[in-house]
């Protein structure tokens, strides 16, 4: 299949088509100039006032402007696009396939419509690739879901064309969608291919209608990386309610050569070069609501941004009690999450999909947190930040943290101590606990000494399922990792830690964790003492893959929370519907196999090893949306630590690449399509509404039953919060046995509610 080149600019074929008789009209309901103009220019060329219908083609959908004319000064113009109102000089969005535009032109009792038919098509996706190749690239693209497809024909698939000097482009198949993936190669014969042989290809999951991807560099832009390209612009929050002291950022990138805005009415100053900052009680009223508006054009392009912001001086301030259930823990894979300019610089390589970033770093976090806070969520654990730079196994095991050399410093391609500590405090100016991975079961090799001079014993140690335990053994390693524990809690405040297969720790028939909890405790003990706020929770949880009743770090007195993946399956899977739900936040620990008295287990719904749950739901259709925010909902629900990864809040799938990696993905924090802001913003309502009511994280549970739904009433003993939420699978009116309010979408609530398919209501209850 041969590239084909495809319009980039707007554009329009005018038909001409006459398709009413010209009629001798009254000059004064008549136009002189008709004008739709897109990307500068006129769509309606050769406008005659005696004709009044038209056909225009436009390659893809646009905002165009509409102007008219009339011929008397005493006339007025209407103009309706899809039914739609607008009026003159006014800009409008065409979507899609059909549009109708008319313009009406009223003088008096006389009046004349002017109808214009315009066919938007949607362009082809474009793949563009860079690479030192000598020989001219091919592309093999297929998809393996839900069956094998190759939409290039066999392998090695067909040619690229010749784009420039440097690159080449194709232009994809309508059904070569995001879920398809490509291989680079120069032939049947030729030497080179990416991914390399037996490896998946790259997912094509770029935005927009062009990919551009840089071979050196692994990775995918969405505007040619080595040109101009159209300015963009980031703004933080992005809408809704926020308080006055808020600060809303806004930066442009691709150089645009003007910028302007308002906000609320008012005109800002706004610099092209360097990041704005406006602070929302300068130009709202607590209670106000206003609309921020933004440009930014350049000779290649312009973008706008529109958002409505609602001052909101009233929320509540949540003040942490130090409980482990009321956890809202918002999990982040350094290396993949984000990138902050101005720090350090990452790595090139991780283990993870093909096509996405590896150079995450502390600043990216840093700048990430009001991001985290707005969503609900009271802590963040990131995955291992100490030193790997000389751990074995290369860089691609290095980025992934879990192989240190020096468990006493930062990892230089993350960060600094200065901006670690700074992240802490941070974190812990926004009521947020910071939660480290500790990997005190293997090692990257010949880790250095603690600052007190204690070693890591590396004599080969057996754990208690009889499998090598790393290279740490005990107890000779113990009390190097008692300075580990305390040294990051005393020193830069570190509230609780995740521990990498945990298991690794139960050596000899003696679960070393009843040490290192007592440790911990020890330390919180101190600080409290002093009068410490934060350092003092003690938060441990442990990773272990094997299924509820087989876990031993929970023996003898061990720990007190593991990641709960048997929890984890039943809430992605949901075998009995909302059923499933139901169960699980009615059970136990002990109901649901745990076999250790005093154990609660973290829910999670994703991590960085498994698949995502957006994998088994796709965000993009409604159904699947639906379906996550039910899945959302129950572990916001859950009497225990909760913990959310990442990307899990729209709806992000899974790249290529192995099964325990694949995971990794771009952390992105705007940008969203419309469903995944949906699901966004439902789950950012919540987890704060978890945040506030203490009977989402500590309640008892009360569970009726019906046909296709469940009712659970979550009672707190201690303060009498009562909160309902209705999980059901199909559109119907359910019973709540008393009155209340709406807590997503407010106002009161009566005895019975009507429950949207997947989309569970909560209600605070009389």
């Amino acid at each position: 299949m041969k590239a084909k080149n495809i319009l980039r600019r707007a554009g329009a074929v005018l038909a001409g088509a006459l398709l009413l008789p010209a009629i001798a009209w009254a000059d004064s309901a008549a136009l002189s100039a008709f004008e739709m103009r897109a990307g500068g220019r006129n769509l309606v060329e050769g406008f005659d006032s005696d004709v009044t219908s038209y056909d225009v083609q436009l390659p893809q959908p646009a905002a165009v402007t509409l102007s008219a004319v009339p011929e008397s000064g005493s006339a007025r113009v209407v103009f309706t696009v899809n039914g739609n109102s607008y009026t003159n000089h006014s800009v409008a969005p065409l979507q899609k396939g059909k549009n109708t535009i008319e313009c009406t032109v009223t003088d008096g009792t006389l009046s004349r419509t002017y109808t214009l038919g315009v066919q938007a098509s949607e362009p082809h996706r474009t793949l563009y690739f860079k690479s030192s190749w000598s020989s001219r690239p091919y592309v093999y693209i297929y998809t393996d879901t839900p069956s094998k497809k190759e939409f290039t024909g066999v392998w090695p698939g067909a040619t690229m064309e010749k784009y420039n000097s440097d690159w080449y482009s194709f232009t994809l198949d309508d059904e070569a969608d995001s879920k398809a993936m490509v291989i680079f190669n120069t032939g049947k014969s030729g030497a080179d291919r990416y991914p390399a042989a037996q490896k998946p290809g790259i997912l094509l999951d770029f935005d927009g209608y062009e990919g551009w991807y840089v071979l050196d560099e692994k990775k995918f832009y969405t505007s040619n990386p080595d040109g101009p390209r159209k300015p963009e612009i980031a703004v933080t929050p992005q809408g809704g309610k926020v308080k006055g002291s808020r600060t809303i950022t806004i930066s442009f990138a691709g150089e645009p050569g003007s910028v302007a805005g308002t906000f609320g009415g008012r005109p800002l100053t706004l610099s092209a070069t360097s990041s704005n900052s406006l602070t929302v009680s300068d130009y709202l009223a607590d209670g106000a609501e206003g609309t921020l508006s933004v440009t930014a054009t350049n000779a290649v392009g312009s973008a706008e941004f529109n958002a409505t912001y609602i001052r909101d001086d009233s929320t509540p301030v949540v003040t942490l009690t130090g409980d482990h259930r009321e956890l809202s823990i918002y999990q982040i894979m350094v290396g993949s999450f984000q990138h902050g300019e101005g720090g350090a610089p990452g790595y090139t390589d991780m283990w993870g999909p093909e096509g996405h970033r590896k150079d995450g770093n502390l600043r990216g976090i840093i700048n990430s947190l009001d991001y985290i806070k707005e969503l609900g969520m009271n802590a963040i654990w990131m995955t291992p930040v100490f030193d790997s730079t000389n751990g074995s196994g290369g860089e691609k095991l290095q980025a992934t943290g879990y192989f240190a050399n020096d468990y006493f410093n930062i990892d230089p391609k993350f960060g600094t101590k200065e901006e670690f500590r700074e992240l802490v405090d941070a974190c812990h100016e926004r009521g947020m606990y910071v939660i480290l991975d500790g990997v005190f079961g293997h090692h990257g090799g010949t880790p250095k000494p603690s600052p007190s001079g204690k070693t890591i014993d590396n004599t080969t140690a057996s754990n208690v399922r009889g499998t090598d335990a790393g290279n740490i053994a005990y107890p000779g390693s113990l009390e190097f990792f008692k300075e580990v524990l305390r040294y990051w809690m005393d020193e830069y405040e570190v509230d609780g830690w995740r521990l990498d297969q945990c298991y690794q720790v139960y050596q000899g028939g003696h679960n070393y964790w009843y040490d290192l909890r007592k440790e911990v405790e020890a330390v919180c003990g101190e600080r409290r003492a002093r009068g410490e706020q934060w350092g003092t929770l003690g938060y441990m949880v442990g990773e272990d893959w094997t299924s509820a009743g087989g876990i031993t770090v929970t023996q003898q007195d061990g720990l007190k929370s593991v990641m709960d993946f048997d929890g984890k399956d039943n809430l992605v899977g949901l075998a009995h519907g909302v059923g499933s739900v139901g169960w699980f936040l009615e059970s136990d620990a002990a109901a649901r196999g745990y076999k250790d008295a005093g154990v609660n287990p973290t829910i999670f719904l994703s991590n960085h090893d498994t698949s995502r749950v957006g994998d088994f739901q796709d965000v993009n259709t409604d159904a699947g949306m639906k379906q996550l925010m039910t899945r959302h909902a129950a572990v916001a629900c859950y009497s225990g630590p909760a913990c959310t990864y990442y990307g899990d809040e729209i709806g992000d799938k899974s790249g290529n690449g192995n099964p325990d990696n694949k995971a990794r993905t771009s952390g992105r924090l705007t940008d969203f399509n419309t469903n995944e802001q949906r699901l966004h913003d439902y789950v950012a309502e919540v987890f704060n509404i978890r945040r506030n009511n203490p009977a989402m994280w500590r309640g008892s549970v009360e569970r009726v039953q019906g046909t296709g739904y469940e009712v659970i009433t979550k009672t707190d003993a201690e303060t009498g919060n009562k909160v309902t939420v209705v999980f059901s699978q199909t559109d119907q009116t359910v019973s709540i046995g008393g009155t209340g309010v709406d807590l997503i979408n407010g106002g009161a609530v009566g005895s019975s509610v009507s429950v949207e398919a997947w989309v569970p209501r909560f209600i605070l209850m009389d």
